[in-house]
C-alpha cells in the first residue's frame, strides 16, 4: 500500500518483525564474558557501567569484532533515547493531537496495549547514534584506553546480554505498533473517515499517540547527519513531515516513491556494499504497497534505520582508524588530566589504592636485605608483583584497585588464562600419576602434551564462567576426566581397565582446593610469568605508547586469543597494562610523598612529588 487509499477495509495485525539492527549501547569497551568483581568507585556514577563483563572477550572489544562498549567520555554523557524535536510548527499541530482508532477497526488487545505502550521514537536516532559523533569519540576513556590493546578496534550494535534483549524486544514492539498505527491510517482513508480525536471527547482505550511525525522527524535528522549540506534543501522537500502526514491521512503518499528516493540518496553516499540493502528496502516497501500489507511496509523501514545506523557505523569506525595513531600517543597525558580532574571533584577515591601500592612496598622492604640496593625498575616491579598475585591466587579477588578501574576487563581475562594455565598443568600431572601408576610412559611427551592441552583447554574454557562445586562445573569436570581417561588408555595401549571415576575423584578434589598441586603448579608459573614479564617491562619503560603497540604488531606469535595458553603473550598484555598504568598513576598518586585530607587538592605544588626511582 503506499499510504494511499486502500483495496481493503480491515486491517490485518501485523507480524513481529526480526531485523538485523538493534540499538547502540553506548561505548563501553572490554567486556569480559564472566561475572566477575569489579570496582566502584566513582560514586554515583561508575565509570564503565560494564557487565564485567570483558575483553572482550564483551562490550570486551574482540580482535577483528565490530563491538560496542559503556560510554565512558570525559565530557558529560549524552542522552540516548531523547525525542527528536519537532521543527515545524505545522507538525506540532498535526502531532499534538491524539489518532482515533475507528469504531469500526477492531483491534486485538496486544495491537492496542502496543499503541499505549510501544516507544515513540525509532531505535535508531540522532541521539543514539550521537556517540558515534567525532568529539564524543576522542572524548570516549574507554575507546582511548582499548586503543592501545586492541588493532581492530570497532564499533557495533549492542545486542548481547540482558540489555540487548530488552533493546531487542523495546524494536520489535516499537516495529509492530508501527505496522498497526499504519494500518489505522490506511483504514480510515479508505472509509473516508477523519482519524485525529476532537480534544473533550477522547476515549483513551480508542486513542493513541502517533509515531509517524517522529520518525519521518528523526529520518530527517538522522539523514543530514550522514550526508553533505548540499543535499539537506532535498531532504526537507522530501520529507516535509506535515506534507507527508496530510498525504497519509488522506491516503495519498507515493511511499514506493519515498522509498526509491531514498535509496538513490543512500547509494550515492553509503559504501558499495550497502547497495543491495538499499534495494531490499525499496523491494520491501513496494511489495507492502502493492499487498496493502501494513507489515511488509515496517520491514522495509525496519532495513532503512538499519542502513543509517550501518552508515554511521562506517563512518565513526573509519574516524577511529584515522585518528588510532592520535588516540595512542596521547593516552597518557589525557588520562592524567581525566583523573586528576576526577580526583580534584572527589568523584574518584583512590586512597586505597595507594595503601594498596604502599603495602606491597613495606612488605618487599621488610624481605630485603639491603633495602638501600634497589634500581629505577624498583617501583614498578612492585606493581607487577602485586598485580601478577591478584591474578594468580586461587580465590577470585574482591576486586582490582580502583586505579584499575578501565583495565580491569582486562586484568579478569588473564586471570582466567592463568587459572586455566594451572589446571591443565593439574590435569596433565594426574595424567602421568595415573598412567606410571600402572607401568606405563606417555609415548611421545611434547607431542601428546600439545594435543592433550589442546582438547582439555577448550573444556576449560567452558568452567571460566561457572562456580566451583557448581552442577555445570561437575558436569564440564567430567568431561575433564573423561579425556584424561581417554589419553590414559591411549597410553596403555587397552591393556589396563581405566577407571575414569578414580580420575574424576582426583580432578574434582584438586580443582577445587588450594592444595599442595595447585601451589606447585602456582609457584611454577610464577617464576615464568615474572621472568618475561620483567624482561618486557623493562622494554616497553624506553618506548612510546604507539612504539609499544607497534612491537606487539610484529610479534611472532598469534593473536592473544589464538594463544590463549602462552605465557608470553600473557606476560606480554599485563607488560603492557602495568607500564602504561605506572606512566599515567606514578606521578600522581604511588609516588607521592602524601596524600591530602579528602577535600584537599591532591596537586598543589611540585615540590610536593616526590620521584624517588621513578622509571620514565
Amino acid at each position: 500500500m503506499d499510504l494511499q487509499k486502500t483495496k481493503e477495509a480491515h486491517h490485518t495485525a501485523g507480524k513481529k518483525e526480526e531485523g538485523t539492527e538493534c540499538p547502540l549501547e553506548p561505548y563501553k569497551g572490554n567486556s569480559h564474558s564472566k561475572n566477575s568483581p569489579k570496582n566502584d568507585s566513582l560514586g554515583h556514577h561508575s565509570e564503565t557501567n560494564k557487565a564485567n563483563e570483558s575483553a572482550s572477550g564483551g562490550h570486551r572489544p574482540q580482535n577483528g569484532e565490530l563491538y560496542t562498549p559503556d560510554l565512558d567520555q570525559a565530557t558529560t554523557p549524552l542522552s540516548t533515547a531523547s525525542a527528536p524535536s519537532i521543527a515545524h510548527s505545522d507538525l506540532s499541530s498535526t502531532s499534538s493531537r491524539a489518532i482515533e482508532i475507528p469504531p469500526s477497526l477492531y483491534l486485538s488487545s496486544r495491537d492496542a496495549v502496543l499503541l499505549a505502550s510501544a516507544n515513540m521514537n525509532p531505535p535508531v536516532t540522532k541521539g543514539t547514534l550521537s556517540e558515534l559523533d567525532l568529539p564524543c569519540i576522542m572524548n570516549n576513556i574507554n575507546l582511548r584506553i582499548d586503543a592501545n590493546f586492541d588493532r581492530d578496534l570497532h564499533f557495533k550494535p549492542d545486542c548481547d546480554g540482558e540489555k540487548g534483549r530488552k533493546k531487542r524486544k523495546d524494536a520489535a514492539d516499537y516495529w509492530e505498533a508501527m505496522a498497526v498505527e499504519i494500518g489505522i491510517y490506511a483504514f480510515s482513508a479508505s472509509c473516508g473517515v477523519e482519524n485525529q480525536a476532537r480534544p473533550g471527547s477522547r476515549d483513551k482505550r480508542r486513542t493513541f499517540e502517533p509515531r509517524l511525525p517522529a520518525l519521518f522527524e528523526t529520518l530527517q535528522d538522522v539523514l543530514k547527519t550522514l550526508v553533505p549540506e548540499r543535499d539537506h534543501p532535498s531532504i526537507m522537500q522530501n520529507l516535509e513531515v506535515a506534507l507527508l502526514m496530510q498525504q497519509i491521512q488522506k491516503g495519498v503518499l507515493d511511499m514506493v516513491g519515498v522509498a526509491k528516493w531514498l535509496a538513490s540518496l543512500l547509494k550515492t553516499h553509503c559504501a558499495p556494499m550497502r547497495d543491495d540493502w538499499a534495494d531490499s528496502m525499496v523491494e520491501q516497501i513496494t511489495s507492502g504497497s502493492q499487498s496493502q500489507n501494513p507489515s511488509e511496509i515496517v520491514r522495509g523501514l525496519h532495513t532503512l534505520f538499519g542502513i543509517l545506523e550501518a552508515m554511521k557505523l562506517d563512518v565513526a569506525n573509519h574516524q577511529i582508524r584515522a585518528f588510532r595513531v592520535l588516540l595512542i600517543e596521547d593516552t597518557i597525558p589525557f588520562l592524567q588530566t581525566y583523573f586528576k580532574s576526577k580526583i580534584e571533584r572527589d568523584n574518584f577515591h583512590v586512597e586505597s589504592s595507594r595503601q594498596w601500592y604502599l603495602n606491597l612496598r613495606e612488605q618487599e622492604l621488610r624481605r630485603m636485605k639491603d633495602p638501600t640496593q634497589t634500581d629505577g625498575f624498583w617501583p614498578l616491579s612492585l606493581l607487577l608483583q602485586g598485580l601478577s598475585e591478584f591474578l594468580l591466587q586461587f580465590d577470585n579477588p574482591e576486586g582490582f584497585p580502583e586505579t584499575f578501574i578501565f583495565d580491569s576487563d582486562r586484568l579478569w581475562g588473564l586471570r582466567a588464562c592463568l587459572q586455566n594455565t594451572i589446571n591443565l598443568e593439574i590435569c596433565w600431572y594426574i595424567l602421568e600419576r595415573y598412567v606410571q601408576s600402572h607401568k606405563r610412559h606417555i609415548p611421545s611427551p611434547e607431542r601428546t602434551g600439545t594435543t592433550f592441552r589442546s582438547r582439555v583447554g577448550t573444556l576449560m574454557e567452558e568452567n571460566e564462567d561457572c562456580a566451583r562445586g557448581s552442577p555445570r562445573w561437575l558436569k564440564n569436570v567430567r568431561s575433564i576426566a573423561l579425556e584424561i581417561a581417554r589419553f590414559a588408555n591411549m597410553a596403555c595401549c587397552g591393556d589396563v581397565r581405566i577407571e575414569d571415576d578414580v580420575i574424576e575423584r582426583m580432578l574434582e578434589w584438586n580443582l577445587s582446593n588450594d592444595g599442595d598441586l595447585f601451589r606447585a603448579s602456582r609457584d611454577i608459573l610464577r617464576q615464568k610469568l615474572r621472568y618475561s614479564t620483567f624482561g618486557l617491562a623493562k622494554r616497553y619503560l624506553n618506548m612510546s605508547p604507539l612504539a609499544i603497540c607497534e612491537a606487539q604488531r610484529h610479534s611472532p606469535h598469534g593473536s592473544f586469543d589464538q594463544q590463549h595458553y602462552d605465557i608470553e603473550r600473557i606476560s606480554t598484555r599485563l607488560a603492557h597494562i602495568a607500564v602504561l598504568h605506572w606512566r599515567v598513576w606514578a606521578p600522581i598518586l604511588y609516588v607521592r610523598e602524601s596524600m591530602p585530607p579528602t577535600g584537599g587538592s591532591m596537586f598543589q605544588a611540585e615540590h610536593e612529588q616526590a620521584f624517588d626511582h621513578l622509571p620514565f
